[in-house]
């Protein structure tokens, strides 16, 4: 199975979404608050040009947001990229 990161706050709905649909998935989330980690958070910003949560990354692969990741489900793209 792959490796999940996901940068995200516990108050965004759009992180609770993205972790919903991962988690209803059987993927184990690493899950990196960007308030308690800023500067992990400043590093990802800096790679990756986007400051928005949720940022979601997939074996190291950045993949994007909750409608990216949503995007990918409706097109039966984002089950092979976890390796089910």
């Amino acid at each position: 199975m792959a490796h999940v990161e996901m940068y995200c706050t516990d108050s965004c709905p759009f992180c609770i979404n993205a972790e919903k649909l991962l988690v209803s998935k059987g993927v184990d989330i690493e899950k990196i608050d960007t308030v308690k980690e800023p500067e992990k958070f400043a590093e990802i910003i800096t790679q990756i040009g986007q400051d928005s949560v949720p940022q979601v990354f997939i074996d190291g692969k950045h993949i994007g947001g909750f409608d990216d990741l949503s995007e990918l489900d409706m097109d039966d793209e984002l089950e092979p990229l976890l390796g089910l």
